[in-house]
């Protein structure tokens, strides 16, 4: 699933600065680490030049023994190997019944002609509840920093691209059918967000002008176009009611007529096809479809007075749909209309409409060609067809528009196609 780009960078923030601060952190305690040893080896050979110095000064009141703190024995107990080294040892304290580690440091000196080693001590436990408190405090300072960090980017982010969400908001809500004006703000602020909301600007300006001038070309078009088929008609009907018509010129003259019905019906299919990819029909309102179709029956049965193939129904009352009404009778006009017109003698037509979908199922000649494009437009079942072949591209366009999904069958003379409604 995508994802912001908000949500892009905060995420690689949350993956690679927790290893950069784990990396830091793990650094910082062992650096750490080794600079509390190397204290303690200070420490410890401080407390012994100390001592070494009382000695010298000749301090003979000086305690040879003070448990945690250093031991001085004459001689040479301590093995020459253990000597200039740190050891670790521990310290039994009967006050708190505990065994306390130290690290001790033995060194050899002669004073007055008489050998003395010396062994300092210190708490190692103090130095490691040190190490750790540092490092603790150190983790959560990191933490807080992440957190920190981390929000601060998703503020800083979010006052960033506000610029850019207000541009794309704008853009959603523009209607090219409206016909409003488009104006984006050309100061935000960000040098970026200014040239993307020109360009914008200008190209949604292009783009407008260029619906204008198509919608105004394919009105006019239409318009000029129905004057001279009109005329057309009209001269045909005058030469066909003429006396001295003959048969042969009567021929011609009703295939003339066909003709011109057929370009007068393409034109207006061409033009409901243009103003349906233009989205000019946005009225939309709840329409009873079981009664749309019931009244469209009836209009081909007193049109084909008696003509008609089988009629077989199976409509279940009160199915509405919301959309525009002139689209939606045209959807089911068509769909019926093929039905009709593409039968077989003595051939039948079934319709069937429930909540989910319509199908209109009607006996009919194969169908010549690829089937997955019948929904093209001047696509035609069969090549000798009278019809313009725009009929099922229509239906197919307002499918579209309202996302209903549009199928076609056939299997033994019986062609079926099926519309699906979106179900919410």
């Amino acid at each position: 699933m995508n994802k912001t780009l908000q949500q892009k960078n905060t995420r690689y923030f949350l993956i690679w600065l927790p290893l950069v601060l784990l990396i830091g952190t793990t650094l910082f305690y062992f650096l750490m680490s080794t600079h509390a040893h190397h204290m303690e080896e200070e420490q410890l050979e401080l407390t012994q030049e100390n001592i070494w110095n009382m000695l010298a000064t000749g301090r003979e009141t000086l305690p040879f023994h003070i448990t945690g703190e250093y031991d001085l024995e004459k001689g040479n107990p301590v093995q020459a190997d253990l000597l200039h080294a740190q050891r670790d040892t521990s310290i039994y304290y009967p006050a708190s019944k505990e065994w306390v580690p130290f690290k001790i440091l033995t060194e050899q000196r002669l004073l007055k002609g008489q050998h003395y080693q010396l062994t300092t001590y210190i708490s190692s436990r103090e130095i490691t509840h040190l190490v750790i408190k540092v490092f603790i405090a150190d983790v959560f300072v990191f933490i807080l920093l992440l957190a920190a960090i981390v929000i601060i980017n998703r503020k800083s982010s979010g006052l960033l691209w506000k610029p850019f969400y207000a541009t794309m908001k704008e853009v959603n809500e523009y209607d090219i059918i409206k016909n409003e004006s488009f104006q984006l703000p050309t100061q935000t602020g960000i040098r970026e967000f200014d040239q993307l909301n020109q360009v914008i600007t200008t190209l949604i300006g292009n783009v407008t002008q260029a619906y204008r001038n198509q919608k105004q070309f394919v009105e006019n078009a239409a318009h000029e176009l129905q004057t001279p088929l009109a005329i057309i008609r009209s001269k045909l009907d005058l030469l066909i009611n003429s006396p001295h018509l003959t048969e042969e010129t009567a021929s011609l003259l009703a295939d003339i007529t066909a003709a011109n019905d057929r370009l007068s019906q393409m034109n207006k299919n061409l033009l409901l096809l243009t103003k349906i990819d233009n989205h000019q029909f946005p009225d939309q309102s709840e329409i009873n479809v079981s009664v749309a179709i019931d009244k469209l029956l009836t209009y081909y049965q007193e049109y084909y007075d008696g003509a008609l193939p089988q009629i077989r129904k199976s409509i279940q009352p009160d199915i509405h749909l919301y959309a525009n009404t002139s689209l939606l009778e045209i959807l089911i006009n068509n769909l019926i209309n093929n039905a009709f017109v593409h039968n077989l003698p003595n051939g039948y037509i079934h319709i069937e409409l429930d909540s989910r979908s319509l199908t209109i199922e009607n006996t009919g000649h194969t169908i010549e060609g690829a089937t997955d494009r019948l929904f093209e437009r001047f696509s035609k079942g069969r090549e000798q067809s009278n019809t313009t072949g725009l009929g099922l591209s229509l239906v197919k366009r307002i499918c579209l528009i309202y996302h209903f999904d549009v199928s076609y069958t056939y299997a033994e003379n019986i062609h079926r196609i099926t519309v699906t409604f979106p179900q919410s």
